[in-house]
């Protein structure tokens, strides 16, 4: 059973083919969430939010997670 958050390449895959799946997941580095993975981990377990990063920096993390295979 996982106690962390999903791997970057599990990320790719659920956002793949998502027109808006870059800015979304910007917004989920910046703001975090909770629960949009629970049936997969089999809990709840929070992304807390990144205050610190910058907009620009949230996009380029995001494009970069969206590309991995």
């Amino acid at each position: 059973k996982k106690i962390v958050g999903p791997a970057y390449k599990d990320i790719a895959k659920r956002y793949a083919g998502q027109k808006d799946a870059e800015a979304k997941l910007a917004e989920k580095i910046i703001k975090g969430g909770k629960g949009v993975w629970a049936k997969e981990l089999g809990a709840e377990i929070p992304m807390p939010p990144n205050t610190s990063v910058k907009p620009d920096e949230a996009t380029k993390l995001a494009k970069w997670i969206l590309s991995l295979k």
